[in-house]
């Protein structure tokens, strides 16, 4: 499979450049000024992630400029066949709101709340999972990483990544590579949720809470089954949507100007700790503030939404989310990968927290840092992802906690987690780090019901 993944990358490579304009494109960007060799390495390593990026997006901008590639115009246009991801699986449908408040990224929100809505409800315009935008966004992640692998993350899973890197020699080379790639092999999937539907009705004193923290490279729905699966099970799920760098690209709103945030590539030096540490505890912040502005959206204060400024669709009442959670006995916290140490970290700094899940946390960021864990956590982890580096520091924040439970997920990978395996092809996805021995369905199927089991006894 590895083999017929090259020839397939080596064949993209050499269609573009059999273009005439190709010629050309490289000619201009021959001339492009490289860096001075005697800056300082992080100086130096930003330059190159800029120089690569504007490259490579040079190249992609003056090749759909001077050539048609009819896979791409028809993997974005509303005539391709689109999958839903697969449907939720509780009694209730699930609607969702994106929020996003005013501010600058340190100060301000965006989030997606998944939320229970009437089994009756209709899902007629699911969202899409990723646009060309998203992808590009991703694209240019996984590139990064590439070229600057995080310290404590196993690279045994992702073996079409570093071939590619070998075949496609530069970072610019291997990030049009995949963009061309991905229309040719991906997905289009959508999300089977339904925007600003009706609220059901609540039981008691609301409905439980659990916000969720996503990991590098991710945003609000990189990982929307895990949420929107909870949410049909009669849970409320608010996905923090990170902007300090470590996702693959988001926007904050200046005004009526969008503003937006690019992945942040970390080289791997002696900087790098410092880089993570400042990035978790900024998402550590954004948690905290999530749930800050849940309680107060639950008191049915007031709260300006600037997404519904500039978006035509329907408009967000948060009004029907008052009193409709219980914040004071059932707020929870969940997050994988960066996500699971930012819970990891927020966890004891909010009274109102109950426990904790996190999926394969990745603890480098606070492995200097004292933080304690005081709450009831369970931390589960993909085989492969277990590394004792990752499991010391939690060892040690938690050493006065009797309540912490380890599980190892078996024929899973990191990504299980995530919803990008469900982009792919099976043939494909043991090559891209997305597939262990079992197929990335089941696995997800058993990581739900992990984190169902985990919420349902914490409920009861």
């Amino acid at each position: 499979a590895e083999t017929y993944i090259g020839w397939i990358l080596i064949i993209v490579q050499e269609r573009i450049k059999t273009h005439p304009s190709y010629f050309q494109i490289l000619h201009n960007q021959a001339m492009m000024v490289t860096p001075n060799k005697k800056q300082t390495t992080e100086k130096n390593s930003n330059l190159f992630t800029e120089e690569c990026d504007e490259t490579a997006e040079s190249i992609q901008e003056q090749l759909s400029r001077h050539c048609t590639w009819p896979w791409t115009d028809f993997f974005d246009s509303k005539m391709v066949f689109q999958t839903s991801l697969p449907a939720p699986l509780g009694p209730f449908q699930v609607g969702y709101l994106d929020l996003m408040t005013p501010g600058l990224p340190q100060d301000s929100s965006l989030l997606r709340i998944y939320y229970p809505a009437p089994s009756s409800t209709s899902i007629t315009s699911p969202p899409l999972w990723a646009d060309k935008e998203c992808r590009a966004g991703m694209l240019r992640f996984i590139q990064m990483a590439a070229w600057d692998w995080p310290t404590w993350v196993n690279n045994s899973e992702f073996n079409l990544l570093f071939a590619a890197k070998k075949i496609l020699l530069s970072p610019a080379g291997f990030l049009t590579g995949f963009s061309l790639g991905w229309p040719l092999i991906g997905t289009v999937r959508t999300i089977p949720i339904a925007r600003a539907a009706p609220l059901a009705p609540h039981v008691g004193s609301g409905w439980p809470v659990v916000v969720f923290s996503h990991g590098m490279g991710c945003n609000r729905f990189n990982m929307s089954q895990l949420c929107y699966q909870l949410a049909s099970r009669g849970v409320m799920v608010v996905a923090v949507e990170h902007r300090e760098g470590s996702g693959f690209g988001t926007f904050y709103m200046k005004g009526d100007t969008v503003e937006n945030i690019p992945h942040l590539q970390v080289p791997v030096d002696e900087d790098e700790y410092r880089v993570r540490n400042k990035q978790i505890n900024h998402r550590c912040e954004e948690v905290l503030r999530a749930i800050d502005l849940l309680v107060k959206i639950n008191a049915g204060e007031a709260i300006t939404n600037v997404i519904d400024k500039n978006d035509n669709a329907i408009k967000s009442d948060l009004t029907i989310l008052k009193s409709s959670m219980d914040l004071t006995n059932h707020l929870y916290l969940a997050g994988h990968s960066f996500g699971g140490s930012t819970v990891l970290l927020a966890s004891s700094l909010d009274t109102k927290v109950k426990a904790v899940f996190a999926m394969d946390p990745w603890m480098y960021p606070l492995a200097e840092q004292k933080f304690e864990i005081a709450k009831p956590t369970l931390v589960v982890n993909s085989e492969i992802f277990v590394n004792p580096n990752n499991l010391h520091v939690i060892n040690e924040a938690s050493k006065n906690n009797s309540d912490v439970t380890f599980e190892v997920l078996k024929g899973g990978v990191h990504l299980s987690a995530t919803d990008l395996p469900m982009a792919f092809p099976t043939l494909l996805r043991r090559a891209l780090g997305m597939k262990g021995k079992v197929d990335a369905e089941v696995t997800m199927g058993e990581i739900n019901k992990i984190v169902w089991k985990w919420l349902k006894n914490l409920i009861s």
